[in-house]
């Protein structure tokens, strides 16, 4: 199974419809979900900063609540180990965060990184995409 991490900025993309990359996003997550042969992972620690922003933004508990739990259903988490950490810590990405999410994902093995982060990941050792290109790795996969 080829795996796709799922960056922070991208989950809150799916959750937030006002956001602009909402539409493309959601296409995107959609097909990886029905996709054969492909499946979807989150850092554990994203799924708090989803909770953080939509609650703030819509100061709605429960709803945030109910996005964050529908995330854990449809995604396989990857833990935030003291590895990650170090990886993270050691890693040449300019942003700590960054460095958790290639280290997450080169330690998990995952083959793409679904982002709007242009300039970030490019020492990775898996492929970045964003979600037009998400939707053309998957139809190749067909």
């Amino acid at each position: 199974m080829r795996r796709v991490m799922i960056d922070t900025n991208v989950l809150i993309d799916l959750v937030s419809s006002s956001r602009p990359a909402h539409e493309d996003t959601v296409d995107a997550v959609r097909a990886l979900c029905a996709a054969d042969g492909f499946g979807g992972c989150v850092l554990s620690s994203s799924l708090k900063d989803v909770y953080y922003v939509y609650r703030r933004h819509y100061g709605d508990e429960p709803a945030a609540r109910a996005a964050v739990r529908e995330l854990r259903r449809m995604f396989a988490l990857v833990n935030l180990t003291t590895a990650v950490v170090d990886g993270a810590l050691d890693s040449d990405e300019p942003d700590f965060e960054d460095g958790l999410l290639r280290a997450a994902g080169e330690q998990s093995r995952c083959d793409y990184l679904l982002t709007r982060d242009a300039p970030g990941f490019s020492a990775a050792s898996f492929e970045k995409v964003d979600a037009p290109g998400l939707l053309e790795v998957l139809s190749r996969a067909v």
